[in-house]
């Protein structure tokens, strides 16, 4: 997966995990917008909220990927990802930056479901690594 190691990625943190998407599959990243919630909606879907003069759904990325949600703070972030002609805005807890992996592993059974690959960055204090997400399979489960 030599070709892999080349592509940029978003890095981001949701619950103490480090996760990633191709930069090309990220169309912004925003600070958090209001939301309107909606009772006796979806657990993942947050509620509605105005992006590019829309309504649209707000996803928590910690509920999708079944973790507690949490209440935002300064540090909370919208990355929006075009689906299906549209954009969806997935709410994570931190940004942290735009990085090339070096080396590419298969993500664990359990992950296989919703994550595209592992990747490790060797060189710091200790080896740090991050989720490849499978978008279309995320997104996909807020349909089914």
């Amino acid at each position: 997966m030599n070709e892999e190691a080349q592509v940029q990625y978003i890095n981001f943190t949701v619950g103490d995990q480090f996760f990633a998407l191709r930069i090309e599959e990220v169309h912004e990243i925003i600070r958090m917008i209001p939301v309107t919630t909606v009772p006796f909606g979806s657990p993942e879907i947050r509620g509605f909220g105005s992006l590019y003069g829309k309504v649209v759904s707000v996803v928590s990325l910690r509920v999708l990927l079944g973790m507690p949600d949490r209440e935002d703070d300064a540090s909370t972030r919208i990355i929006v990802v075009p689906y299906k002609g549209g954009f969806v805005p997935l709410i994570v807890d931190t940004v942290d930056s735009v990085v090339t992996y070096d080396r590419f592993e298969e993500p664990a059974e359990e992950h296989k479901r919703f994550m595209t690959g592992v990747f490790r960055e060797i060189g710091h204090a200790e080896d740090h690594t991050a989720g490849i997400l499978n978008l279309d399979v995320l997104l996909g489960m807020l349909t089914s």
